[in-house]
């Protein structure tokens, strides 16, 4: 596959770092949106993770990307297949999330999906603001994850009234719909 690096840090700068539990307390100041990344796994059973870390690369050619898990029986499926869906949850959907991100083998039994158009990959429209189908442009390795560059090749929009579901200070949150402010603020979910 083309673009696989492995990003290293050097002793002195990895001297240096944070400790891991104040790194994720700074990240997690930092609120993002919830997406579930799926793939079909040599076999061709449906896979999925849930990934608060992705977002946009460039526009032209349209890329974005990933962080997994190095460890991740996703992470290892969608390089072999080299594709993926990105499914952006929409907001009222904690159990989705909380079902990929737990460590239940059989998410799919559960969860609402439909094979894609183009590469017949986990599509989970019912949960989803809006989806991207990728080939996988480039891996890079960093840390204990790796980014994974994709190409979106197919995608769309499933729902616009709804807002994204949103994570931050390790909680589940919701973007208002609308503002009389134009003011964005997050409204924490109640935990469940």
């Amino acid at each position: 596959m083309r673009g696989q690096h492995d990003l290293r840090v050097s002793p002195e700068v990895a001297a240096a770092c944070l400790e891991p539990a104040t790194f994720r307390s700074v990240m997690s100041a930092f609120p993002s949106g919830v997406t579930v990344v799926t793939t079909l796994g040599a076999d061709g059973a449906p896979l999925g993770v849930t990934c608060s870390a992705t977002c946009s690369v460039s526009l032209e050619p349209p890329l974005l990307l990933v962080c997994l898990n190095r460890n991740s029986r996703v992470l290892s499926a969608l390089v072999d297949r080299g594709q993926f869906i990105v499914n952006f949850l929409r907001d009222s959907r904690e159990r989705t999330s909380s079902l990929f991100a737990s460590s239940t083998m059989n998410r799919f039994e559960t969860a609402r999906w439909q094979p894609s158009r183009r590469g017949g990959l986990p599509l989970l429209s019912a949960d989803s603001l809006a989806h991207a189908e990728c080939d996988v442009a480039g891996v890079i390795d960093a840390g204990d994850h790796t980014i994974v560059v994709g190409a979106a090749v197919d995608g769309g929009v499933h729902d616009e009234a709804s807002g994204p579901l949103m994570y931050w200070r390790r909680r589940y949150g919701r973007w208002p719909a609308e503002d009389d402010t134009r003011t964005v603020a997050l409204t924490l979910a109640a935990e469940g």
